[in-house]
């Protein structure tokens, strides 16, 4: 079995990553993944600070939760977190700390050989400029018509229902708009937004893309 430390930018959706990956495990006769919840962040604010702060300061918190990980056993770290993920340099961390690290950036360059032009929903503009710049560095030519929306995430942490949240946040809009704009695909650039996959699915004509599945598939082996 994997002991995997689960690292995302608030409680909310570090627990929906170790829910992710106890729920993937549970598909298989013998469980494969031991999720370890470790959050980066006491809520969406501190996460943005911690996102916005200098590398010094990320790398101190960092080290502190990835060295507690180590020490009780961790070889594998999945980064639950979209925005986390291109606010640090984590395969190079992972190399330093001689540790396997799975994040969504390493899932879209190989997106970018696949998709000449892709939607983009992001927690914020941070992450999606990181995720853009990912996706182009294996894909110059691609174009990405992308948002970052705080508002969708905030209300995902507070809990209301996915439909609300649809109608609210006027997502429904921005998906037709990324559809008329002739994308091929939506990406789901935060770890919260799989929570509205129901609601996307009703009216979303594209495929819907969750980068969870490609890095489970990466630390397991397993589709």
């Amino acid at each position: 079995m994997i002991k995997a430390a689960v690292i995302a930018g608030t409680p909310v959706d570090t627990r929906m990553g170790v829910e992710y990956l106890e729920k993937r495990s549970a598909e298989y006769c013998t469980p494969v993944v031991m999720p370890l919840y470790m959050p980066a962040a006491e809520d969406c604010d501190a996460q943005v600070r911690f996102q916005y702060s200098d590398y010094e300061t990320k790398r101190r918190h960092l080290d502190e939760i990835f060295d507690a990980a180590i020490r009780d056993g961790v070889e594998d770290f999945f980064i639950y977190c979209n925005s986390l993920s291109g606010a640090f340099d984590f395969d190079a961390y992972a190399e330093e700390k001689g540790v396997k690290v799975y994040t969504p950036l390493q899932v879209y360059r190989k997106l970018g050989q696949k998709y000449g032009r892709v939607g983009l929903v992001a927690a914020h503009n941070l992450s999606a400029y990181k995720i853009e710049e990912t996706l182009l560095e294996a894909n110059p030519d691609m174009y990405v018509i992308g948002s970052g929306n705080m508002a969708i995430v905030s209300a995902i942490e507070h809990g209301l229902p996915a439909e609300e949240i649809v109608e609210k946040c006027g997502v429904k809009h921005m998906v037709k708009y990324m559809e008329t704009c002739g994308c091929e695909a939506l990406i789901l650039g935060c770890t919260h937004f799989p929570y509205l996959r129901r609601e996307l699915d009703k009216f979303c004509s594209i495929p819907v893309i969750d980068p969870a599945d490609e890095m489970f598939t990466a630390m397991t082996g397993l589709k």
